[in-house]
């Protein structure tokens, strides 16, 4: 990341000092321990429950937004923000209701990533996208290491097939994601772009029946119209939600 960065002419280096600072913080605890607290709520409980209460975010990103930075939710945003956690609520299935060991992660999960979104959305503005992704991502790299070597777990690939799918992850649902959220953050503000977000469990299912033969229920497809919907009563044309700035 820090060489695309740098082959597009956007030193990371010549950041702001606070605002590379804050972008080392955002992937290093936020990025880091969103992810850390997901993957260990999956050890212990369903990946259906966990799956539905990490797409409360939004609608934590909306609430946080009002609280924090006194603004208004237009209704058509509360609209999307409705039909989209019905949406995931559907597509991902029954939720049973089965707590453990995860919960505490459960819970940290998606409050960890909203107060990532609600730091990018305020630290973003007038910054060179690929830059920050490159200092976001070395936090995050950084924190991993890290705890990778003292729990003893830190080692290379083992096979060929291991290294190729290391660096798809790292390629595009990580390097070209997180570039392309942090660019939309101050263009559309963090609560229009994590609604949008709701749009990753329904490709996620679309590719595990194309590729992993999973069957497709009635229940899913009605709850990946329902997020479609929303998404595109969003992005109605002429009906833009202008982002409002801070007081």
């Amino acid at each position: 990341m820090i060489a695309v960065a740098l082959l597009a002419r956007q030193n990371p280096l010549r950041l702001p000092r606070r605002a590379l600072a804050a972008l080392f913080l955002m992937g290093g605890l936020g990025y880091a321990g969103q992810s850390f607290s997901f993957f260990f709520a999956l050890r212990t409980l369903p990946a259906s429950l966990v799956a539905l209460v990490l797409y409360t975010y939004p609608a934590l990103v909306a609430i946080a937004g009002v609280v924090l930075y006194r603004r208004r939710i237009p209704p058509v945003q509360v609209l999307a923000l409705v039909g989209s956690f019905l949406g995931v609520a559907l597509l991902v299935g029954g939720v049973p209701i089965a707590l453990g060991s995860g919960l505490p992660f459960l819970v940290a999960a998606p409050l960890i990533y909203t107060g990532y979104i609600l730091a990018g959305e305020r630290v973003m503005p007038g910054l060179p996208a690929l830059a920050a992704s490159a200092v976001t991502l070395t936090g995050a790299a950084f924190t991993w290491t890290v705890a990778a070597a003292v729990t003893g777990h830190l080692r290379l690939p083992a096979s060929h097939s291991a290294w190729a799918l290391v660096a798809s992850i790292a390629l595009i649902p990580t390097m070209v994601a997180v570039t392309a959220f942090l660019a939309a953050l101050p263009r559309i503000g963090g609560s229009r772009a994590a609604l949008l977000s709701t749009f990753e469990p329904v490709v996620t299912v679309a590719l595990a029946v194309a590729l992993l033969g999973d069957r497709f229920g009635a229940l899913q497809l009605l709850g990946g119209l329902l997020i479609l919907a929303s998404v595109a009563r969003l992005q109605w044309p002429g009906r833009e939600i202008p982002v409002i700035p801070e007081r």
